[in-house]
């Protein structure tokens, strides 16, 4: 059976404006000598110790909006991460968001989903603000190192969601735009790369 059309998003032409935006605030962020710590005590990229190899999220480190660090540590406890990659300039993300954040909570124990808002520095306290309203509580990431940039700075169409396995790849379907019904086409997404990886399915129904 085809997929569902695709349909409410964003076609981005600022993929330079993206990289140069991120890029700038990294800069900044390091003539400032910032370098926050994680939970962990630990800062900086994780190289070496317990990096897996391969994905593009095997070795990273970003800030988080609430200004916490979030790193391929969080990636590797979890069998499956949905990223969903957004701004608050796109209409069609805004408006996806409550059922984004309700679909978060839902997710069993082995499955998280965070976002990254590309656009949230431009304003912190609002993207945060917009974020409440819509009850989203999870990991929303917002800069990042080098490696964090050169991922963000692919994404060319809003919303886009992918899947990443433990290991840091980006597995299975990217999504792009908005899908209709977004915990059933999610799930179906989620549950192929968990059965590929040879991993529990789940299903949000009792």
């Amino acid at each position: 059976m085809a997929p569902p059309q695709k349909k409410g998003y964003c076609c981005m032409k600022v993929k330079k404006s993206l990289s140069l935006l991120l890029c700038t605030a990294l800069a900044l962020a390091l003539l400032a000598g910032c370098s926050k710590k994680s939970a962990g005590g630990s800062s900086g990229s994780a190289s070496g110790s317990g990096s897996a190899a391969g994905g593009p999220f095997s070795s990273f480190t970003a800030d988080t909006l609430d200004g916490g660090t979030f790193s391929q540590d969080e990636i590797q406890a979890k069998d499956l991460t949905i990223i969903n990659f957004w701004g608050m300039f796109c209409n069609p993300c805004r408006a996806e968001m409550p059922d984004l954040a309700a679909y978060a909570k839902a997710l069993p124990d082995n499955v998280q989903l965070i976002t990254i808002c590309i656009d949230a520095l431009d304003d912190l306290e609002g993207t945060q603000e917009f974020l409440d309203s819509c009850g989203y509580e999870g990991v929303t990431l917002v800069n990042g190192d080098e490696t964090f940039i050169s991922i963000a700075s692919t994404i060319q169409a809003f919303p886009t969601t992918v899947f990443v396995n433990s290991q840091g790849e980006i597995v299975g379907d990217t999504i792009e735009g908005n899908w209709g019904n977004l915990a059933e086409s999610y799930t179906e997404a989620a549950n192929k790369v968990l059965k590929a990886e040879g991993k529990a399915e789940f299903s949000l129904e009792e």
